[in-house]
């Protein structure tokens, strides 16, 4: 089992019971005369706090004497968990091929092609598994499925340049005449803009099937840059305003050995900064994120460089947003320790003085908990600044927090940003456009906006 896997999973149930806790760390662990024994005093169908099951968990571990101890004891085999997902999706997701047929085989009639088909094609499509997709479709899923985007597999497989799934599909039999292409003209890529009540932007052409965050436009509304998600190296991709039409989003930072993602350009607009794992000298991965920067050049953009050490730690530093001054403000976990290491991360400042970055400073405890804190943005003029928590009383798994500065230059007890932004999943990313009209942010593996009026509407 991969050691990230279990991770993952396993942070995810932290907020359960201590049964519940040991019923799925079991399950994962493969234990399953320990599994038994919790058993006679817990229910077969158990959920952890994202919904999923003993089988979602067995699947994603790989545990197979687990999954078949599971079936013989009678577990539903399509339990979906809070974002609607069965342990055929986790099956996919994970590449557990031997477990896929086996719950493909169990399924008692054929509903599940149509209900799960589309899902589970664009899983495998994202992560480019032609031998699943071969599976799925050969095993009856239609080809032509759309899914909740009224997107086909094809279109799908185009869209994120996937060529040799393109091919088989329309080897297969897949009408090219269903791909749709989408032109995006004008202001904030000719969108209508939000009210008070979010709205996913550009769907199906910067809001896809792939998970955008870490949107921002530059001042003059005529370049955007964006992070996407690739399996465990992200990349910042970029879409221009050329004669009133956007180019096709193209990426312009990658590596096949770590990341760049979060970017946000300085407030000359002649730097885009970011995060990576990279190395200082760039041959490798490490453990922690640091904040780099690209400088203009040209019509292209110079290698990247480090930020130095008044910002970057051997700790994570991530998510950077600036003041008109020039001062960054930035989350770090550099002051954690212990069981908080990864869990508590603090906001901190750092000016920009003499063309370097002054030593960083953390926030107070109107902005700083020992929850998480992170992914920071600060209005230009310091008059608010809006930030991601994971606090007891919050709506999902992360939410958007606000704090408004004082006349004595403190700082107001931040408070959640309510229902109107936040949602059972992940809200992350925020940024306020140039011209103070929208809050552009990440929620469930898209970018979303919504009108500021809500900014003055929780001041008030």
């Amino acid at each position: 089992m991969h050691s990230k896997l279990i991770f993952f999973f396993l942070l995810a149930i932290s907020s359960l019971n201590s049964i519940a806790q040991n019923i799925h760390r079991t399950a994962c662990d493969g234990n399953l005369a320990r599994l038994d024994s919790l058993l006679q005093n817990e229910d077969l169908h158990v959920p952890d706090n994202r919904g999923r099951s003993l089988l979602h968990w067995a699947v994603g571990c790989n545990q197979v004497k687990v999954f078949d101890n599971l079936i013989e004891r009678g577990i539903k085999i399509n339990m979906e968990d809070r974002e609607g997902n069965t342990a055929l999706y986790v099956a996919v997701q994970y590449n557990r091929d031997s477990l896929l047929d086996k719950l493909i085989r169990l399924q008692e009639n054929e509903d599940w092609k149509s209900q799960q088909g589309a899902s589970l094609l664009e899983r495998a499509i994202l992560d480019q598994k032609l031998s699943f997709v071969q599976k799925l479709i050969e095993n009856g899923v239609d080809i032509e499925i759309l899914n909740e985007r009224g997107s086909s597999p094809l279109e799908i497989s185009k869209r994120i340049g996937a060529d040799e799934i393109s091919q088989w599909l329309i080897s297969s039999g897949a009408d090219e005449s269903n791909v749709r292409t989408f032109t995006m003209k004008g202001d904030y890529m000719g969108q209508s803009p939000p009210g008070l009540e979010r709205k996913v932007f550009a769907p199906n052409f910067i809001s896809t099937e792939e998970y955008e965050y870490g949107s921002v436009f530059n001042a003059d509304g005529t370049e955007f840059y964006y992070a996407i998600a690739k399996n465990s190296n992200a990349i910042i991709r970029y879409s221009g305003l050329t004669d009133g039409v956007w180019s096709q989003p193209e990426t312009i930072l990658s590596h096949d050995k770590y990341g760049y993602n979060d970017p946000f350009l300085s407030p000359d607009e002649n730097r885009l900064y970011f995060i990576s794992k990279r190395t200082l000298d760039g041959t490798d991965r490490k453990e922690d994120h640091d904040i780099w920067y690209v400088e203009r050049e040209g019509d292209g953009w110079s290698e990247p460089i480090n930020a130095g050490p008044n910002i970057n730690s051997e700790d994570n530093e991530y998510y950077i947003s600036f003041t008109e001054d020039g001062t960054m403000y930035f989350a770090s976990n550099v002051n954690a320790s212990g069981d908080y290491k990864e869990s508590d991360h603090d906001i901190y400042y750092s000016p920009f003085l003499n063309g370097e970055f002054q030593e960083a400073v953390r926030l107070g405890d109107s902005i700083n908990t020992q929850n998480y804190e992170a992914d920071v943005f600060i209005a230009p003029d310091e008059s608010y600044i809006i930030f991601c928590s994971t606090r007891p009383e919050g709506l999902g798994r992360g939410d958007l927090y606000i704090s408004y500065k004082n006349t004595d230059g403190s700082w107001t007890r931040s408070v959640n940003m309510g229902e109107s932004v936040n949602t059972e999943y992940h809200e992350l990313c925020p940024f306020v456009t140039a011209d103070g009209k929208y809050l552009m942010y990440t929620s469930n593996q898209d970018i979303y906006w919504i009108s500021t009026d809500i900014i003055d509407q929780i001041r008030k």
